[in-house]
């Protein structure tokens, strides 16, 4: 097989480069931030908010920021780490504390103990240690949701400690509605250091691709106008995940088709693979019951011409998937729950209408995703099954 790529891994969705065009500013701003507590000084705890729409670089961002904050810090003799926990993955105080003691590489008790009990362990090694941390929450409307007092705890944390608090702060949320379940005074205590990434421009989007396509593929086998075919299809979005998808996906047609160089067939061939409103790992982060609810809706659609469904058809047919993969469906209280998150994430849309004496109905729609692509990806997902033991961890009972 003819090799087009240099490091495919360089274009994998946990890759962190060693720069981000179009976002040095942003990461200046970020350093600038927590440069008090980077140097090991005794500052409060700092709290900043990265907010803007998928794929503009938040993850990226702040994983570039933490390896940074650490190597500033050993340069000036202070003991830093940076932890980035995924909420859609975590999505409890509990699993929150659990992943960073797991980060830090350290043992320390959880088993029976109660989120103050870790956390109070957790602060009393890194005060003997001398360490500070910064920990990036990343989706964190996720945890806002599901336990909204831990974001306001964990933004207390060493209020009452003689050292302080030797934990400071990073919310990533798509936009500043994420806190309206707070008070004031919560808000307040975020907004006041808001770095918004906006969608990249089609010119930052052909310099982020050139230089992604330098770092993984040979040299000359991604062109000019493979860049700008690329372009045209992110462009719309301003979407550099998409776009780096894009890439990825013409090199593996290219090696497929045995071709020394990318072309815009094969960029066509990509598009048509995918759909911008579909990310393989967003669909991986979703919890099982949040899978079959999905699925259902895609299985539907692919055998139906009608535009909506009811959300009494979806719960039948729900029922029917949830028999095929071995699990019993939740209640209808928990189902009701499951679609307003599925709608939060954009999956699917509902509309209630009220139909005189009949009361009120609910409809779902698939908005911009085809049917077929949806369904293939979530089928492949659940035979493999590699969610399954953390669904079974986080998924509620009926």
């Amino acid at each position: 097989m003819v090799k087009v790529f240099r490091d495919e891994d360089r274009l994998s969705p946990e890759y962190v480069p060693s720069r981000l065009p179009h976002r040095e500013d942003e990461l200046e701003h970020l350093l600038t931030l927590f440069s008090s507590f980077i140097a090991g000084k005794r500052v409060g705890q700092v709290r900043a908010l990265l907010t803007g729409p998928t794929g503009t670089g938040k993850t990226a961002l702040t994983k570039l920021f933490g390896s940074r904050a650490e190597e500033l810090a050993r340069k000036s003799g202070a003991l830093l780490r940076h932890v980035h926990v995924n909420c859609r993955l975590h999505r409890t105080l509990f699993s929150v504390l659990r992943r960073t003691i797991e980060s830090l590489g350290i043992t320390l008790p959880t088993r029976g103990l109660a989120n103050e009990e870790i956390l109070h362990n957790l602060m009393t090694y890194l005060e003997r240690e001398g360490m500070s941390l910064i920990l990036t929450l990343d989706e964190a409307e996720v945890l806002i949701r599901e336990e909204q007092d831990a974001v306001y705890y964990l933004a207390r944390i060493g209020e009452e400690r003689s050292e302080g608090s030797r934990i400071s702060l990073v919310l990533i949320l798509r936009g500043l509605e994420g806190l309206n379940v707070f008070d004031a005074g919560t808000r307040t205590m975020f907004v006041t250091n808001v770095i918004h990434l906006a969608e990249y421009s089609a010119g930052q989007l052909r310099d982020i691709i050139g230089f992604r396509a330098s770092e993984a593929f040979h040299e000359g086998v991604v062109t000019d106008e493979v860049i700008e075919a690329i372009v045209d299809q992110a462009g719309e979005r301003g979407d550099a995940r998409y776009a780096i998808e894009l890439l990825w996906r013409a090199g593996k047609f290219a090696e497929r088709d045995g071709s020394l160089k990318l072309t815009a067939e094969h960029v066509r061939k990509a598009a048509a693979s995918i759909y911008p409103a579909i990310r393989r790992e967003s669909l991986h982060y979703l919890s099982l019951h949040e899978k079959l609810v999905l699925l259902a809706v895609a299985r539907y659609f692919q055998g139906n011409d009608s535009p909506t469904m009811t959300a009494s058809q979806l719960n039948r047919l729900y029922a029917l998937v949830c028999e095929e993969n071995g699990t019993m469906p939740k209640a209808y209280t928990r189902f009701w729950e499951i679609l307003q998150k599925l709608e939060d994430q954009g999956f699917i849309r509902i509309r209630v209408l009220s139909e005189g004496i009949r009361g009120r109905r609910s409809y779902i729609a698939l908005p911009e995703i085809p049917a077929s692509i949806l369904g293939r990806e979530l089928e492949a997902i659940l035979r493999k099954g590699g969610a399954l033991s953390h669904d079974a961890r986080d998924e509620p009972s009926p």
